[in-house]
């Protein structure tokens, strides 16, 4: 089968958070969609599927589980799709997906989402998350799915080293450590997903979903830059809009050339690609 790599919030190759985008002309049984995901072995593969003109289907899967969004590799998928000659002089893609639908457009040479906006809960941290984190908080939030803990500053944020195995028994699909940045963006983050199989997310867009409410009220600013401080790195620009997030970003094809043949000798999905 084949696939495209992009990398997303980025200027270059092999920086920023890498996705696979697989077209299919349908989606292929789930447990195949999941070991091809397994086989690629990158943060998140997109599968698309054509409902209609500048219109897919989509469903996004880690190495290790299914997940019900992931923006980064929306972003991937609607950058590889923009070039396909069906989208030529297209701005705009919809991508529709179980959990809701996803807009796409074309920002000079930003790609543009919106997702819904997360509200956060302040309270206490649970029991044996800051001992996971291997840091102290200053406030602790909690939303539907994901935890966010703030820390005194950007290098405390650079130098959380948790603990894996302890931080995928908390019973949170992700964790998110942030602070107020002192130059260059407005605030820094990082996120953790060890239970879907990620220890840390290059760039997660879904968390800046949660993030840019917080930062937007403790900033007064609706537009903020952000800063992740993984490994790879990634540039964001985000902005608070009424019950939604629009998240920008740069998005780097890495295989101009053509897409990336996987071989697993097993033919996976070679039935729906045909």
């Amino acid at each position: 089968m084949r696939f495209h790599v992009v990398d997303t919030f980025t200027d270059e190759r092999f920086a920023g958070n890498p996705a696979a985008v697989v077209e299919a002309p349908r989606f292929p049984p789930a447990g195949e969609m999941q070991r091809t995901a397994h086989l690629i072995g990158l943060p998140t593969t997109a599968f698309v599927v054509p409902d209609a003109p500048a219109r897919y289907r989509v469903r996004w899967f880690t190495p290790y589980k299914e997940i019900n969004l992931c923006g980064h590799a929306t972003i991937a998928g609607a950058r590889h799709l923009f070039q396909a000659p069906e989208n030529a002089g297209r701005t705009r893609l919809t991508f529709v997906s179980d959990n809701g639908v996803l807009h796409a457009e074309r920002a000079g040479e930003l790609i543009a989402i919106d997702l819904p906006k997360a509200e956060l809960t302040v309270g206490e941290p649970p029991p044996g998350l800051l001992e996971a984190l291997g840091t102290d908080a200053v406030v602790c939030a909690v939303s539907s799915d994901d935890v966010l803990v703030e820390v005194e500053s950007a290098a405390a944020v650079a130098a959380v080293r948790p603990d894996f195995v302890a931080l995928a028994e908390q019973p949170f699909r992700g964790h998110i450590v942030t602070a107020r940045a002192t130059s260059g963006a407005d605030f820094v983050s990082r996120t953790f997903f060890p239970s879907l199989g990620v220890n840390e997310d290059q760039v997660c867009v879904t968390a800046h979903c949660k993030l840019t409410p917080y930062w937007s009220r403790r900033l007064g600013r609706r537009r903020l830059k952000a800063l992740q401080l993984s490994e790879r790195g990634g540039r964001l620009e985000v902005e608070d809009m009424e019950g939604r997030v629009r998240v920008l970003g740069t998005a780097v094809p890495r295989d101009e050339g053509g897409a990336t043949l996987l071989d697993d000798g097993a033919g996976t999905c070679e039935g729906a690609l045909r």
